[in-house]
């Protein structure tokens, strides 16, 4: 099972070795197994890799995550649709339903918003918008019609983050507050990383990761991907919030990216169950297989949030 993610931050040469990704800096070499590696984050600019390694990850399933010179991830490589019955698979996602697809979207937006009440929960019990978030979530229609996602965010990121935060994507990174700034590339940052590990997930399925349920921008070859990020945001606010409480700075330094990549390793709820965040994802998007195949939308599994922040002990 993979379960690393390999994150390199100095001047490199990568390539294959006996079904290992070797790792040589100056006269140093370390070596990672590939079935172990889920995804190779590649953090400096001075790093060179082989063709080889590549079409040895795009075997694997490992996703390869390329970041700018501001150390933000710019680029995602995976795998050309792996499975072994793709066209299948392909076929039942171009054939789901509006209605299908509205009540999934419900399902997904329930999860969200109920596991924003437990993020802020978890930081601030006495808050009084926690019942505010938990009525949102239990009134979202299909489709979610009223836009109940939207209502929630603007009661939930100032209650966890400060009143006056905003919550911005990269691509508008202005904020006059170098806090608030350096917080949402935190975020920025985790939201990135798991949304590859699902396009990743997803492709080695089968599925076509343009097709989203209710994302649908022409734009964007992710859209599925980021239907199904949508629960996991508020674990990784959450986590996010305890990294920020914590740390002296709030740049995004190589150890506080380690830290982020290593949400991927920590506890979340699935299924009625305990496991890891990476699981988890494959455990929902397989659930996602089931919903179509049935056509029951009933079927599918999302995370929640555990009682607290917690790192698997599986190395």
């Amino acid at each position: 099972m993979t379960f690393r993610c390999v994150m390199i931050s100095k001047p490199s040469y990568l390539q294959v070795a006996k079904s290992q990704l070797q790792i040589t800096q100056g006269q140093d070499k370390f070596t990672v197994a590939l079935e172990d590696i889920a995804c190779l984050i590649i953090n400096h600019y001075a790093i060179s890799l082989t063709v080889s390694l590549l079409s040895k990850c795009a075997e694997n399933n490992i996703v390869v995550i390329s970041c700018d010179k501001t150390h933000l991830p710019n680029g995602i490589f995976h795998s050309y649709l792996p499975h072994s019955r793709q066209n299948l698979v392909l076929q039942m996602q171009l054939n789901l339903s509006q209605p299908f697809k509205k009540r999934l979207w419900q399902s997904v937006i329930e999860q969200k918003i109920t596991n924003q009440a437990a993020s802020l929960e978890r930081v601030f019990s006495l808050s009084p918008n926690i019942a505010k978030l938990t009525h949102l979530a239990h009134t979202v229609l299909s489709g979610d019609k009223n836009n109940n996602e939207a209502q929630a965010s603007r009661i939930y990121f100032p209650s966890i983050f400060g009143d006056d935060f905003i919550r911005i994507n990269k691509n508008r990174m202005t904020v006059a507050n170098d806090d608030y700034l350096n917080i949402n590339g935190l975020l920025n940052y985790a939201y990135t990383i798991i949304r590859s590990l699902i396009c990743r997930s997803l492709v080695g399925y089968g599925l076509l990761p343009t097709l989203g349920i209710f994302h649908n921008n022409q734009l964007n070859a992710f859209n599925l991907a980021d239907d199904f990020i949508e629960p996991y945001r508020p674990y990784i606010d959450w986590y996010v919030y305890t990294l920020v409480e914590t740390a002296q700075t709030l740049e995004l330094s190589t150890e506080i990216k380690a830290q982020l990549v290593d949400i991927l390793n920590h506890i979340v709820v699935i299924d009625n169950k305990l496991t890891t965040l990476l699981n988890s994802i494959d455990i929902m998007i397989k659930s996602f297989i089931s919903c179509i195949n049935d056509n029951n939308f009933q079927l599918i599994k999302l995370p929640s949030l555990p009682a607290w922040i917690e790192r698997s002990n599986m190395d």
